[in-house]
């Protein structure tokens, strides 16, 4: 232990005390200072006890500087040698990707020179090509894979103008000369002065798609013009973008040009669609949708660019789902079938008309009173045709009188009231014998508003005719103009000459009913004429009887005397006494 403290006690006269020339020493051991002093300058820098004593501080910052210079420098070489280190591996690695890539794509890969020849392909390319081997391949000018040899210079302009071209198409040969379609993409390869000294790239080979293509045009081509045919138009709904692609055909159906829809959207295709019919089409996409219908099928109302409402048919299907089924598009038709729609209408409208007259020819049969028949006659018209009010006039020993009416304003006015036969419409339909039609009555000369109608716009009077004989008519009247047109016409023209022939009935019923009536009266009065004849022949039967025992008495009494009557019974020759 003394020992060691007399060891730490004693000065090293090895050691320097000045710290400054401590660290000199330690650099000079490196054999850092001497490679960055000069021989000739060595003998300038202090040693011994004396560095830091006669040295000038601006010295001794510089020094400091300088050694922290050294210090950042050699760090920044440690770390420059790693960067280094690292960006070759990365280079390598990247080289090997790439060799890899350009090896085992399936697209072809090439590189070329600026000049037109070809430094590597991989095998995709040899393929594409038709050629055996890369050296065939390789012993070519690139510009022989081209159709039009001249469009290579100008693609290549583009390339070392922007840098790069992606997906361009271009048409190429194969050895064959067979036309290769193509979607070609190439970088430009540079050298450390920038300048380009060749091109490297890819081929997409797009042959396949672009006849698919073609032979889907084809096809599109030839539905259009069977579709054409029927006038219908078609629609492509793309289902994730709610997008629908039509044809000019469907955007003139609702009176717009196909780029006036720019696109045309679901929304707007519901917005089109009349709300009344929009919720069942939904529905029956939607079971469509689902697998439940096999064929979506749906009539519904379109509204017009003009405004109007038109009756389509749409058709369609859905052609293609995703991997949850969920469908992703959907293809179709839309007809125009307003022109079906409307005859289909007239066709039930008809229908319905007919059986309203059959229910009425039933119904005016089934009584035979003319007050009954003409009350009942304008109930059932009022079923069959629209109208305000109504009356019948009957012509009766050359008087025209109103008989009934219905939903006349003032009936006490004209009900049992007479009318000249002079009126100018009467005149028309007495002639002519068939409906007049006045659309707005009250710039009609003709029509002189008996009854204060003087309101009265759409106006309609049809004939009675029974056996080209006219008996009246029957009006219709409507606070809208033009109320009525030749389908009513017709319908109640037929009407009318169901009841003209029922009011013909009841007539002769009422006839007959008067001739019977008096028939009975006058079988009543004979039959008690008869009655009183009866009883006076009976009366006298009896006096005859009486009489006729009196004579045969006394004739008796004759021959019991023996005396001969001269005069012969009067009686015996009658008949009742024969019984």
């Amino acid at each position: 232990m003394n020992y060691l403290r007399r060891y730490r006690a004693q000065p090293d006269q090895n050691k320097p005390t000045n710290k400054k020339l401590f660290l000199y020493q330690r650099l000079l051991g490196f054999g850092f200072l001497p490679g960055m002093v000069l021989p000739s300058t060595s003998s300038l820098l202090p040693n011994g006890n004396s560095f830091g004593e006669n040295t000038s501080p601006w010295f001794t910052i510089g020094f400091s500087l300088a050694i922290g210079i050294i210090i950042i420098f050699i760090v920044y070489i440690l770390l420059l040698r790693k960067s280094v280190r690292d960006k070759t591996t990365s280079l390598q690695d990247s080289e090997e990707l790439f060799r890899r890539f350009f090896m085992t794509s399936k697209d072809p890969v090439f590189i070329t020179t600026r000049d037109g020849k070809w430094v590597d392909a991989n095998l995709a390319t040899v393929n594409l090509f038709g050629y055996e081997s890369k050296k065939d391949l390789l012993n070519t000018m690139v510009s022989q894979a081209y159709f039009d040899p001249t469009e290579r210079p100008k693609i290549l302009q583009n390339v070392i103008r922007s840098g790069f071209i992606k997906d361009l198409p271009v048409e190429m040969v194969d050895k064959d000369g067979n036309i290769l379609h193509t979607l070609l993409s190439t970088t430009a390869i540079k050298n450390s002065h920038g300048e380009v000294t060749g091109f490297q790239g890819t081929i997409r080979d797009n042959t396949s798609w672009i006849k698919a293509g073609k032979k889907m045009d084809e096809s599109r081509e030839t539905l259009e013009l069977a579709v054409t045919g029927t006038g219908a138009g078609l629609w492509d709904w793309d289902i994730k973008t709610n997008i629908i692609m039509i044809n000019d055909r469907f955007a003139d159906m609702i009176g717009y040009k196909k780029s006036e829809f720019s696109p045309l959207t679901i929304d707007i295709w519901e917005e089109l669609s009349h709300p009344d019919d929009l919720e069942q089409s939904n529905k029956l996409i939607l079971k469509h949708f689902a697998g439940d219908l096999y064929h979506f099928q749906t009539e519904i109302r379109m509204k017009h660019k003009s405004g109007h409402w038109i009756w389509v048919l749409n058709q369609g299907r859905v052609i293609e789902r995703g991997q949850d089924r969920s469908p992703l598009r959907m293809v179709g038709t839309t007809q125009d079938i307003s022109e079906k729609i409307m005859i289909r209408e007239d066709i039930q409208t008809f229908s319905d008309q007919l059986e309203a007259l059959h229910v009425v020819t039933k119904s005016l049969s089934s009584t035979l009173s003319v007050k009954e028949l003409l009350d009942l006659v304008l109930v059932k018209l009022e079923e069959t045709l629209s109208f305000d009010s109504a009356s019948i006039f009957l012509l009766e020993d050359d008087i025209l009188r109103i008989d009934t009416v219905r939903n006349h304003p003032h009936p006490e006015l004209v009900v049992g009231k007479t009318f000249p036969t002079t009126n100018q419409l009467f005149q028309e339909m007495r002639i002519k014998k068939k409906p007049i039609i006045i659309d707005n009555a009250m710039r009609d000369s003709r029509f002189q508003g008996w009854g204060e109608m003087h309101h009265v716009k759409g106006w309609m009077g049809v004939p009675l005719v029974i056996q080209n004989n006219f008996i009246g008519y029957i009006t219709l009247d409507s606070r809208k103009q033009s109320a009525f047109g030749s389908p009513e016409a017709k319908l109640a023209n037929l009407f009318a000459s169901q009841v003209a022939q029922a009011i013909h009935n009841a007539r002769l019923y009422e006839q007959l009913s008067v001739h019977a009536n008096s028939l009975e009266s006058n079988i009543k009065d004979r039959t008690k004429e008869l009655t009183t004849m009866v009883d006076h022949m009976a009366g006298r039967e009896i006096r005859m009887a009486e009489l006729k025992n009196v004579i045969d008495h006394l004739q008796k009494q004759l021959e019991d005397q023996g005396i001969e009557p001269t005069i012969q019974d009067p009686l015996k020759d009658l008949d009742y006494f024969d019984s």
